[in-house]
């Protein structure tokens, strides 16, 4: 990481949070794959139980890292990266991702060349090359969140038919202007930053994104898509033994998001309670089928324990 500079243009914030193998994924991608402007990398601990900062200061010195002073939310650890990043331009980077050849540069050109755009994002692609429709979508609103509960949830066989519909609309899209960007990879000037000010801190685990889009078109100001730039994102690895935490949070934003921007009645939040609960339940119960048909341990007991949560919400 040589172009690693004490005055960058360009700062990466990434935040570790269990994760220490994606985080060396994606600190060797970018020392493979830098870009051409002077840069720095701020990496945050989020309280990993294994002794993850010791190993990334041994591998990477350049990186300077700090830790979370408690374990803490997507938000919250991302807004103190920022705080303390010195580039004119912040990178908001999961450590999930490894970064392709070229793709930091396509992206901070196409924030350069379109002054009206206030962030940028890449094509996101999995494993296996498959591009992922969160990478430019719609803002979500409360009607869609309910259909999506209750009929298109990617955990139910109609919504697994709805999620290649929008992968292959996405596979289509050509570079422009959007709704709605993934967190996964967020490219930000500083000056837009400080006028929209940072993530909200009341999201824990999802919705921040999304907010933070919206937030960003309410103050004027562009979300550019940028096709060109592709960055590989594995998901959500570092989720798989905290189903229940994460669920329980994407509600608990789901709810904060609408409240917030839809300005729900009373009526509404119950009805809002009412379709996650019955999406619970139905995942659940397709789980405990598949257990059955083929002998093997899925997540039903996860969402079975989650339906009872929230009835005492």
């Amino acid at each position: 990481m040589s172009a690693i500079a004490s005055l960058p243009e360009l700062s990466i914030v990434i935040v570790n949070s269990d994760g220490l193998r994606d985080t060396l994924a994606c600190l060797a991608s970018i020392s493979d794959h830098p870009p051409h402007c002077p840069f720095e990398i701020v990496l945050v601990d989020n309280c990993s139980r294994e002794p993850a900062l010791p190993v990334i200061r041994g591998r990477y010195p350049q990186v300077r890292t700090f830790s979370a002073p408690h374990r803490q939310g997507f938000a919250k650890n991302y807004n103190q990266g920022i705080r303390v990043a010195r580039g004119d331009i912040v990178l908001v980077l999961n450590n999930d991702t490894l970064v392709d050849e070229g793709a930091l540069d396509t992206l901070l050109d196409a924030l350069r060349t379109h002054p009206e755009y206030g962030m940028v994002g890449p094509k996101l692609v999995g494993r296996h090359g498959i591009i992922q429709s969160d990478c430019a979508r719609s803002l979500p609103t409360f009607a869609g969140y309910l259909v999506a509960q209750l009929l298109l949830d990617a955990g139910l066989p109609p919504g697994r038919l709805w999620q290649r519909l929008l992968t292959w609309r996405a596979s289509l899209r050509p570079s422009g202007p959007v709704p709605c960007i993934s967190g996964a990879c967020m490219l930000i000037a500083r000056a837009d930053l400080e006028a929209v000010g940072l993530l909200d801190e009341q999201f824990d685990f999802y919705y921040e994104d999304v907010e933070w889009c919206h937030r960003f078109q309410r103050r004027g100001r562009g979300i550019g898509y940028v096709a060109e730039a592709q960055i590989t994102h594995l998901g959500d690895q570092s989720l798989a033994n905290v189903k229940v935490w994460a669920k329980r949070s994407e509600y608990r934003s789901a709810l904060h998001y609408f409240s917030t921007y839809d300005d729900l009645s009373q009526g509404q939040r119950r009805l809002l309670w009412c379709s996650t609960m019955l999406n619970y339940f139905l995942r659940g119960l397709v789980m405990l089928i598949s257990e059955a048909l083929l002998g093997r341990r899925t997540y039903a007991r996860e969402y079975l324990f989650l339906w009872a949560w929230l009835l005492g919400e």
